[in-house]
């Protein structure tokens, strides 16, 4: 089916990729953008023999050596790529958190100038994601939904983010290393460690002591993950070029943050340890941009530093939105670079109050790394980065001066963070509490059940703001919670695969939800719990 569609998409492309390009009168065409992230990639995974179809591909393009990310995971991190703002203006540190509503976004005016900016995935639709000016729609597949952009013409913004490169690392058959090889032998026990990583969507910090002679099993696998990846984007290159899209859309790749492989005993990043890492393997990431023939730049490797805030004011430059001089991607002047992770990420134990969080800070050589709780300073190291890429020597002790130096714009820009407004603050709507309708009451569901897509539906007024509350798991280390604003009666997550469901539904288990009307106390429906089996 794949392949009939493949071809038979090609052939109309083909035949329209001259006319795609929409030419406005007395304007500059109108190009697309596809942000193309890829989940828990660091930069020191990205080699010829893990990805030689992104680097046989990236022989014409714009690659990045110094990007890297600007929390310890994904929301913070896409919410800059989306908007040009940091964790510390962004205000995303725990499930719940959003941007202001009311804040006019880059991607707003993108979308009342007539380029049609979306995001194709089910989990786009969570809470982080909101009020961005994306429009999410639900179970569309990635070429097919290009094929559709190239018969049409309309310009587009398309944010695509491949998931299955984050933990559980389980790639398919095809790919699946001899990773057991790669332990002392016999030693079960290593086996049953690695295993963990192999399973789990989550490997919480004390969950699984992991010794130095799992690492190389660990990475095996993860960069297995990433070598299936690189196959797909062989066929998505293919698909690009042949479309035509290649001749008027710009296409970025990158990361949403890197990940850790054992450096300091852990495996994962910030939601999934409980326990946020700021180091280099968790930031350095790879950056790739492709531009239009027709504005293209010679190939050339960029050396000065780069992070996530630059992406979306350099794309917009490049649509024409902004001064063709104003490309931060590009700009050769040295610049700080910050960043800021809560402690768990997602996966907080009490979204409403996060109390530990993870700042650092990079001018020219020095790192600094702090860790405060409740605001209060309880840790910070510095290093060397050019002589300890590693980050193994604190000098603090040996340069109080730099330590200093970069210790008070961080103490700065960590008073001035954002606290996000929760969704329950908006104003309180009339009307009595809602009624579930779809499900009617608690359920178990398999996959099977869900082959049309998940969809809730409650009683009241269709005009009228909502908050939908959900606690997944069982309370222990493998739990979330969080709330989504929604608007009218129902909410549609659309499909997800099978793969999904397998890694990120079964091991939380359950899923409590209740919806109530915005901003009130009292207009609560009963809890409903959803148990879900393979």
């Amino acid at each position: 089916m794949f392949r009939r569609w493949f071809f038979a998409s090609l052939f109309g492309a083909a035949a329209l990729a001259a006319s795609a390009t929409v030419w406005w009168p007395g304007a500059a065409p109108r190009r697309n953008v596809i942000l193309l992230t890829v989940e828990s990639t660091r930069a020191d995974m990205v080699r010829p023999d893990t990805a030689p179809n992104l680097l046989a591909a990236a022989d014409g393009a714009l690659r990045f050596q110094q990007h890297r990310a600007i929390s310890g995971w994904t929301a913070p991190n896409i919410v800059a790529l989306l908007t040009g703002l940091d964790a510390y203006e962004n205000g995303i540190h725990a499930s719940g958190d959003t941007v202001p509503r009311d804040r006019d976004l880059p991607l707003q005016a993108l979308s009342r100038q007539g380029w049609r900016v979306s995001g194709l995935q089910a989990f786009m639709q969570i809470d982080q994601f909101q009020h961005l000016g994306l429009l999410v729609e639900p179970g569309e597949a990635l070429l097919p939904w290009l094929g559709g952009r190239v018969l049409d013409g309309k310009p587009f913004f398309l944010w695509y983010h491949y998931l299955e490169t984050h933990l559980p690392y389980a790639p398919g058959p095809d790919f699946m290393p001899d990773w057991k090889s790669l332990l002392p032998p016999g030693d079960n026990a290593a086996v049953d460690r690695v295993e963990a990583a192999g399973r789990q969507p989550s490997v919480p910090a004390g969950s699984v002591v992991f010794k130095p002679s799992d690492r190389a099993a660990i990475v095996a696998l993860h960069e297995a993950t990433l070598r299936e990846f690189d196959a797909w984007f062989g066929r998505f290159w293919q698909f690009f070029q042949a479309s035509g899209l290649a001749e008027n859309t710009i296409l970025v790749l990158t990361a949403d943050h890197g990940e850790e492989h054992l450096e300091r005993g852990l495996v994962g990043h910030a939601s999934t340890t409980h326990q946020a890492q700021l180091h280099e393997e968790i930031v350095r990431l790879p950056l790739f941009v492709w531009l239009p023939k027709a504005m293209r730049q010679p190939p050339q490797v960029v050396a000065s530093p780069s992070d996530h805030r630059d992406v979306l004011p350099s794309l917009l430059a490049w649509l024409g939105q902004a001064p063709a001089t104003a490309i931060p991607l590009l700009d050769q002047a040295p610049h700080a670079w910050r960043a800021l992770t809560s402690q768990a990420g997602f996966a907080e134990p009490d979204p409403d109050q996060v109390r530990a969080f993870v700042a650092a800070r990079i001018e020219g050589d020095w790192k600094r790394i702090e860790r405060r709780v409740d605001g209060k300073l309880v840790a910070a190291q510095l290093y060397h980065l050019p002589s300890d890429p590693g980050e193994h020597y604190d000098r603090s002790a040996e340069r109080p001066d730099i330590a200093a130096r970069l210790a008070e714009p961080m103490l700065r820009d960590f008073t001035a963070r954002r606290i996000d407004t929760r969704v329950a603050n908006l104003p309180a709507e009339p009307g009595a509490a809602p009624r579930w309708r779809l499900p009617s009451g608690s359920q178990v569901l398999r996959f099977a059940d869900i082959a049309g897509g998940i969809r809730l539906a409650w009683s009241g007024d269709a005009a009228a703001r909502y908050v939908l509350e959900y606690e997944a798991g069982d309370g222990g280390a493998m739990s979330l919670k969080g709330r989504l604003d929604v608007l009218g009666l129902e909410k549609d997550f659309g499909r997800i695969d099978e793969a999904y469901w397998r890694s990120y539904v079964l091991p939380y288990g359950k899923v409590r939800l209740r919806v109530g009307l915005a901003g009130r106390n009292d207009a609560w429906s009963d809890w409903i719990e959803v148990r879900a089996l393979p």
